[in-house]
């Protein structure tokens, strides 16, 4: 089984009207499927060359961790504001639907060249608000990578980094 001949879930007017939203957890909630995702991030992302994993608020900690595991590298957690304890520094952004504000850790990110995890990428405001914040910090990213990415954004993005994606909706 490929990635591609994964059956998606989505949900319309999720989390707002207007918005068509891809449920990940059609991935992680089949071990097949879980596994098959995990192993082809793990083979189109070896190219990069990072030592550390950024994980995007909330769906992407899972991604993330499962492959700083099969990698034996660490990873640190961006997230929604309030959420970390400790200093942190955070930046506002612009997504697909609004506004949003993530937080990071300086002291968490360990390495030096950082790739970025998310589960979807859409406008890339998510990853590209990361990476302006490890760059803050002194970090390289490397990149980024998401399970699906939406077409219909492929356009509309403006990325200042390589992003690897498993499938296109």
């Amino acid at each position: 089984m490929g990635f591609q001949s994964i059956p998606l879930e989505f949900f319309k007017d999720y989390p707002e009207p207007g918005v068509n939203f891809i449920d990940v957890g059609c991935v992680f909630d089949n071990p097949v499927h879980w596994q098959v995702a995990i192993d082809t991030l793990y083979e189109r992302t070896a190219d990069l060359h990072f030592d550390f994993i950024v994980a995007m608020d909330a769906r992407g900690f899972m991604i993330a961790g499962a492959l700083a595991y099969k990698r034996a590298i660490g990873f640190a957690m961006a997230r929604k504001p309030g959420k970390l304890p400790g200093e942190a520094i955070s930046i506002d952004y612009q997504r697909e639907y609004g506004s949003a504000t993530i937080e990071i850790q300086p002291a968490r990110i360990k390495g030096e060249r950082v790739l970025i995890v998310d589960d979807v990428l859409a406008t890339g405001g998510t990853i590209e608000a990361a990476a302006s914040l490890l760059r803050q910090v002194g970090k390289e990213v490397v990149g980024a990578a998401a399970l699906f990415d939406i077409a219909f954004f492929q356009d509309k993005r403006n990325l200042t980094m390589p992003v690897i994606t498993l499938r296109d909706v």
